[in-house]
């Protein structure tokens, strides 16, 4: 091989060599030099309502669930039905499924609705979960007594009779005394059956106050008289009012409701 042909044979190896070069650096990665990152448009803060059905009002306890995307939950309102409010401030970022802390009421009283402020990352649905368990059960109505009927008695005599006109159920009695004191022995019941108990009382009714309840025998009783067995702690001519109150059936389970707690 001549000079002339030497020379060309070293030319085109240095030219395969450059161009074989930059395909032996994509095999062994390329340094980068520069990026490029997609993301959504800011979103600025969302302010929505929850507006709570009447059934719904009464809840305790609840929690907001993110479901379709990602969320930061900046803060909540409890808003009452008498327009009253507690804000909590809640500062948490929730992903698909994630949900808030348990966020409790701090009032008595049933919510109107529950207001949130978010910062939504894309589109996202939000769910107002209610805390789980039995719905908490209403008031029982107030403990009121019935009054079944009066009678002026006076001390010549130590036993009277009160007639009770009255189609209603009761469990308990209770004796009241305007005037005098009066020292009661003992009480004669007569039921609707025809039945008749005797209970003990040996209590002294003070003027202007009421005895202890005097729980009937059995569940409910229909009454149809009442008759007291009493003695004066004084001597006197003048008469005193002595009056009956009787305890409803649904009232009475009231009651024990509120001597349970």
């Amino acid at each position: 091989m001549n000079i002339t042909q030497r020379f060309a044979l070293c030319f085109m190896i240095g030219a395969a060599a450059l161009i074989a070069a930059p395909f032996a650096s994509a095999q062994d990665g390329m340094r980068p030099v520069g990026q490029i990152t997609f993301t959504p448009e800011p979103i600025g803060l969302q302010t929505d309502v929850f507006a709570l059905r009447p059934g719904d009002r009464a809840i305790r306890t609840m929690r907001i669930e993110a479901r379709g995307g990602t969320v930061d939950i900046q803060s909540v309102r409890l808003v009452y039905r008498n327009g009253e409010s507690d804000r909590f401030r809640i500062r948490e970022q929730l992903r698909p499924g994630g949900m808030t802390g348990i966020i409790r009421k701090q009032r008595p009283g049933p919510l109107r609705e529950v207001e949130v402020s978010y910062i939504p990352q894309g589109r996202v649905t939000l769910v107002l979960r209610a805390g789980a368990g039995p719905v908490a059960p209403p008031p029982p109505p107030p403990v009121t007594w019935n009054e079944l009927g009066c009678k002026s008695v006076g001390f010549l005599i130590d036993r009277d009779v009160v007639n009770v006109d009255s189609s209603e159920f009761y469990r308990a009695l209770r004796l009241r005394s305007t005037g005098f004191d009066i020292e009661m022995l003992e009480m004669n019941v007569r039921f609707a059956n025809g039945q008749r108990d005797t209970y003990r009382v040996n209590a002294i009714i003070r003027s202007g106050e009421r005895s202890r309840p005097i729980d009937l025998r059995g569940e409910r009783r229909r009454i149809t008289a009442i008759e007291f067995i009493y003695r004066s702690l004084g001597l006197s001519t003048r008469k005193t009012k002595l009056c009956v109150d009787g305890l409803q059936f649904a009232r009475a389970e009231a009651l024990d409701d509120l001597e349970e707690e």
